[in-house]
Protein backbone atom coordinates (compact mmCIF):
# COMPACT_ATOMS: atom_id res chain seq x y z
CA UNK A 1 0.00 0.00 0.00
CA UNK A 2 1.28 3.16 -0.96
CA UNK A 3 0.41 5.96 1.89
CA UNK A 4 0.38 9.54 0.68
CA UNK A 5 -0.32 13.41 2.13
CA UNK A 6 -1.30 16.78 0.60
CA UNK A 7 1.75 19.21 1.12
CA UNK A 8 4.81 16.89 0.60
CA UNK A 9 6.88 15.54 -1.93
CA UNK A 10 6.98 11.90 -1.20
CA UNK A 11 9.11 9.08 -2.05
CA UNK A 12 7.12 5.99 -3.81
CA UNK A 13 8.80 2.63 -3.82
CA UNK A 14 7.90 0.17 -5.89
CA UNK A 15 8.86 -2.95 -7.82
CA UNK A 16 8.34 -2.70 -11.38
CA UNK A 17 12.00 -3.72 -12.84
CA UNK A 18 11.37 -7.70 -12.39
CA UNK A 19 8.17 -7.60 -14.34
CA UNK A 20 8.99 -5.62 -17.31
CA UNK A 21 9.77 -7.00 -20.34
CA UNK A 22 11.01 -3.49 -22.12
CA UNK A 23 14.36 -2.98 -21.41
CA UNK A 24 14.03 1.08 -20.54
CA UNK A 25 10.54 1.08 -19.80
CA UNK A 26 8.68 4.46 -18.96
CA UNK A 27 5.77 3.64 -16.41
CA UNK A 28 2.36 5.07 -16.93
CA UNK A 29 0.53 5.47 -14.07
CA UNK A 30 -3.35 5.29 -13.46
CA UNK A 31 -5.00 6.20 -10.01
CA UNK A 32 -9.25 5.26 -9.60
CA UNK A 33 -10.50 7.37 -6.61
CA UNK A 34 -12.33 4.45 -4.93
CA UNK A 35 -15.55 6.86 -4.33
CA UNK A 36 -15.55 9.15 -6.83
CA UNK A 37 -13.91 7.14 -9.84
CA UNK A 38 -12.21 10.29 -10.55
CA UNK A 39 -9.12 8.94 -12.72
CA UNK A 40 -5.36 10.87 -12.52
CA UNK A 41 -3.05 9.36 -15.11
CA UNK A 42 0.49 10.49 -15.74
CA UNK A 43 4.38 9.15 -16.97
CA UNK A 44 7.23 8.65 -15.28
CA UNK A 45 9.76 8.33 -17.32
CA UNK A 46 13.24 5.92 -17.05
CA UNK A 47 15.17 8.88 -16.43
CA UNK A 48 12.84 9.66 -13.46
CA UNK A 49 13.48 6.68 -11.55
CA UNK A 50 15.95 7.59 -8.34
CA UNK A 51 16.64 4.43 -7.51
CA UNK A 52 20.48 2.93 -7.37
CA UNK A 53 19.37 -0.40 -7.52
CA UNK A 54 16.86 -0.90 -10.61
CA UNK A 55 17.18 -4.03 -11.17
CA UNK A 56 15.90 -4.55 -7.05
CA UNK A 57 13.55 -1.28 -7.00
CA UNK A 58 11.94 2.11 -8.58
CA UNK A 59 11.82 4.88 -6.41
CA UNK A 60 9.96 7.78 -8.23
CA UNK A 61 9.04 11.39 -6.46
CA UNK A 62 6.05 12.66 -6.34
CA UNK A 63 4.18 16.21 -5.99
CA UNK A 64 1.42 15.33 -3.89
CA UNK A 65 -0.51 18.49 -4.44
CA UNK A 66 0.28 18.78 -7.96
CA UNK A 67 -0.73 15.08 -8.87
CA UNK A 68 -4.54 14.57 -6.46
CA UNK A 69 -7.14 16.87 -5.73
CA UNK A 70 -9.09 14.76 -3.50
CA UNK A 71 -8.39 12.60 -0.40
CA UNK A 72 -9.20 8.94 0.27
CA UNK A 73 -8.28 5.69 -1.17
CA UNK A 74 -7.27 4.92 -4.86
CA UNK A 75 -6.75 1.92 -6.55
CA UNK A 76 -3.45 2.38 -8.84
CA UNK A 77 -2.26 0.61 -11.74
CA UNK A 78 1.61 0.54 -13.37
CA UNK A 79 1.86 -0.12 -16.71
CA UNK A 80 5.16 -0.33 -18.40
CA UNK A 81 5.75 1.68 -22.58
CA UNK A 82 8.01 2.58 -24.68
CA UNK A 83 5.68 6.11 -25.30
CA UNK A 84 7.09 9.20 -23.20
CA UNK A 85 3.57 10.83 -23.42
CA UNK A 86 0.46 7.96 -23.66
CA UNK A 87 -1.93 8.08 -21.57
CA UNK A 88 -4.22 5.35 -22.68
CA UNK A 89 -3.84 1.83 -20.91
CA UNK A 90 -4.28 0.06 -24.69
CA UNK A 91 -1.24 1.06 -25.74
CA UNK A 92 0.89 0.41 -23.14
CA UNK A 93 2.64 -2.67 -23.35
CA UNK A 94 1.69 -4.80 -20.23
CA UNK A 95 0.44 -3.75 -16.52
CA UNK A 96 3.13 -4.52 -14.02
CA UNK A 97 1.72 -3.77 -10.53
CA UNK A 98 -1.64 -3.02 -9.19
CA UNK A 99 -2.23 -1.71 -5.17
CA UNK A 100 -4.50 0.82 -3.41
CA UNK A 101 -2.97 4.65 -2.29
CA UNK A 102 -4.32 5.98 0.83
CA UNK A 103 -3.83 9.71 0.08
CA UNK A 104 -4.53 12.05 3.74
CA UNK A 105 -4.88 15.60 4.75
CA UNK A 106 -1.38 16.95 6.14
CA UNK A 107 -2.72 17.59 9.42
CA UNK A 108 -4.92 14.31 10.04
CA UNK A 109 -3.86 12.02 13.20
CA UNK A 110 -3.03 8.66 11.83
CA UNK A 111 -3.52 5.84 13.79
CA UNK A 112 -0.82 4.76 16.45
CA UNK A 113 -0.41 1.96 18.58
CA UNK A 114 0.33 2.74 22.01
CA UNK A 115 0.11 -0.17 24.52
CA UNK A 116 -2.53 -2.67 26.13
CA UNK A 117 -4.45 -1.98 29.27
CA UNK A 118 -3.14 -3.60 31.82
CA UNK A 119 -5.13 -2.63 34.92
CA UNK A 120 -8.19 -4.76 33.99
CA UNK A 121 -9.47 -6.94 37.10
CA UNK A 122 -12.17 -9.85 36.92
CA UNK A 123 -14.11 -11.16 39.60
CA UNK A 124 -15.10 -14.69 39.69
CA UNK A 125 -18.33 -15.44 41.58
Amino acid sequence: MINLTFGTTANVYLTLSDSATLTAPNYLFIFTHRTSNVVTSFVKLNADDLSEFKDRYNLFSFDVDQLFDEVGEYYYEVYEQESSSNLCTTDATSLLETGIMRLSKEDEDNFTFKAYQTENTFQTR
